[in-house]
């Protein structure tokens, strides 16, 4: 059932949740491994995961990634593909990719990789130098997966502007920060994904802190967040005006029902925030979505699903209808052996 939202940029249409990819028809899990993005107008690509159902109860890591397109905006969408590095590299036994962001800049798509130890349960931390692939033909054919960082750890978010590609990467190859050379970096590359660079170090509360999401804002500035892992009530912010060379931290953003696995996106004249609510539970619970005119300023939020256990997981993109395309990861089972294996679903949001 669609829900109405007043928020702060309006009245937004909260569309009904649609299963994108029914895991629990197959057996399977979905952990991680949401990347969208728009290859022509109405032209999606989709990532999601194909997990086991049954390793750390559907939580892990553990499989490889598949693929589809859609040519109407997100309503019907065609054959799933495999991405064949991350199924060559689950048959080495060694690591597995999550593919978490992917961009388009002059035709080309970069997706950023995270690169997981599959020798521990969860097939996430400790995190290996992040990675990234590159398609000229809209997902046809990946080169070789490279590094995009020298240093271990997880691009929580990727967006471009004017040829320039911005990458967020926590530099630290555990999931919460805990020593002050846990930094969150900001990566760029000037060259269409031929080369990428530190611009700077983002100047953002580090210490107990894990995700993040980056935003272009319309005035040119880029702003930054992390999760406070203690306090989902309470997200840490920063803006630079420069690129991400140089950044001022702001204070520490107040939210109702929390968040971890935090999304921005612009909808309107303002943007949308989603992920995993706080709701006063060590692992956090239900799905919550929040409205800002700046980015910065955030209303009380909506709750979807709130009776709903720890394992959302998502991404969203911006369509050039207008709509926001929200996808994200939802238990479907109470069983004991795999209480945490997901279903990938869809929403789509619109405002007024």
């Amino acid at each position: 059932m669609e829900q109405v939202y007043e928020g702060a940029i309006g009245r937004v249409h909260v569309g009904a949740a649609e299963v994108y990819v029914d895991n629990e028809a197959r057996g399977r899990s979905g952990h991680m491994s949401h990347a969208l993005v728009e290859l022509s107008p109405g032209r999606v690509l989709a990532f999601n995961s194909n997990c086991s159902a049954w390793r750390l109860a559907g939580h892990a890591a553990f499989g490889w990634i598949e693929y589809r397109y859609s040519e109407d905006y997100g309503r019907t969408w065609g054959e799933i593909h495999d991405l064949a590095c991350s199924k060559q590299v689950l048959l080495d036994g060694i690591h597995t990719y999550s593919l978490e962001k992917a961009v388009l800049v002059d035709g080309v798509v970069t997706a950023a990789i995270c690169h997981n130890d599959q020798l521990v349960p969860i097939s996430c931390e400790p995190w290996a130098e992040p990675l990234y692939i590159q398609s000229f033909d809209q997902g046809r054919t990946w080169t070789e997966a490279k590094p995009i960082s020298p240093w271990p750890g997880r691009v929580y978010d990727m967006v471009a502007r004017d040829g320039v590609i911005y990458a967020l990467e926590l530099c630290n190859p555990n999931f919460v920060a805990k020593g002050p050379e846990d930094l969150y970096r900001l990566l760029a590359s000037r060259d269409n994904g031929r080369s990428f660079q530190c611009e700077g170090i983002v100047e953002i509360d580090t210490l107990g802190h894990g995700y993040g999401a980056l935003q272009l804002r319309a005035d040119g500035s880029l702003v930054a967040y992390a999760c406070n892992i203690a306090d989902g009530h309470r997200l840490s912010a920063s803006v630079s005006r420069d690129g991400g060379r140089h950044w001022a931290p702001q204070p520490d953003i107040a939210l109702a029902e929390g968040i971890r696995n935090v999304q921005v996106t612009p909808l309107g004249k303002g943007y949308v925030m989603h992920g995993r609510g706080f709701r006063h539970t060590p692992g956090g619970k239900g799905l919550v979505l929040y409205t800002s005119l700046d980015g910065l300023e955030w209303d009380d939020g909506l709750v979807l699903e709130p009776d709903k256990p720890m394992c959302y997981y998502s991404n969203s993109l911006r369509m050039s209808d207008g709509r926001v395309l929200m996808q994200y990861s939802e238990t479907y089972t109470k069983e004991p052996a795999r209480h945490n294996a997901v279903n990938v679903m869809h929403r789509f949001l619109s405002v007024e």
